[in-house]
């Protein structure tokens, strides 16, 4: 409740000062405020470098920063933002769902590497839903309606490849990643924010995708890897819904910009 108070006078305080500075400056005062939302989530940041904040704002992080006064409202009406999740984080019904994602998963697994045979690039995208639209019906039960599970993907990374470090764009949902096909080696890991996780040691991960993060293969096999978001747990399920119905509309219309590294099916 404390942290909730402080992130709420503090969001109040940033409108109260652009509210002022229109008196002076007028349209200039709304970049007051980007700028200021912008430095309060990448501060965030436990890996804060120089690097990180020029990413923030002048590279791969500039939708999350255009983004970031939306982001910053669903801070004020969730809990505190623990970075890195496991199941037992997330409230009963949102882990019975994930539980029955990640089980639809491991049950069709011959189902869907068979899709990925003629992949020829190292990274390959295949999306079952995208922001709660169906996309591909070849297993029915991922196009059924979830109340939390809205995007359900895979990525194929063959030998030896690695994405770069990158932000994602909305809080307003958390990044859940389950490695499948379990890989065997230590070289296959993600490090979001300085939170590594080997996906030999624990093939579920969930996490705050606005942070910098970024995914390596090293081993000398491939890796499958579902690719889920979940709505943020909050105290404002309604509020949050709506948002994500809204922001979706146009995420569905530039998929192609986020993977346009990738090879898609």
């Amino acid at each position: 409740m404390q942290n909730s108070i402080i992130k709420s006078l503090a969001f109040l305080l940033i409108i109260f000062l652009v509210y002022f500075l229109w008196t002076y400056l007028g349209p200039w005062s709304l970049v007051i405020f980007w700028f200021l939302c912008g430095l309060i989530d990448v501060l965030r940041h436990k890996t804060l470098t120089r690097k990180v904040i020029k990413q923030y704002f002048t590279g791969k992080g500039i939708l999350t920063w255009f983004l970031s006064p939306i982001n910053l409202f669903t801070d004020l009406i969730s809990p505190k933002n623990l970075h890195v999740y496991n199941i037992e984080d997330m409230p009963a019904d949102l882990q019975s769902e994930i539980l029955e994602v990640k089980n639809l998963f491991d049950k069709n697994i011959s189902n869907i590497t068979q899709r990925f045979e003629n992949a020829d690039s190292s990274r390959t995208m295949l999306f079952y839903k995208w922001y709660d639209k169906n996309l591909d019906n070849q297993i029915p039960e991922f196009n059924r309606e979830f109340k939390y599970v809205k995007t359900i993907g895979v990525s194929l990374f063959k030998e030896k490849t690695s994405t770069s470090r990158h932000f994602g764009p909305l809080r307003i949902s958390f990044r859940m990643l389950y490695n499948f096909n379990k890989a065997q080696n230590p070289g296959s890991y993600i490090e979001a924010d300085g939170n590594i996780n080997a996906w030999k040691d624990k093939s579920l991960f969930i996490f705050d995708d606005t942070l910098i993060h970024q995914s390596f293969s090293k081993e000398d096999n491939v890796r499958y890897c579902a690719f889920i978001d979940i709505i943020r747990p909050s105290y404002a399920y309604p509020i949050m819904s709506f948002l994500l119905m809204i922001v979706s509309f146009f995420m569905i219309r530039v998929r192609g910009i986020f993977y346009k590294n990738w090879q898609m099916i």
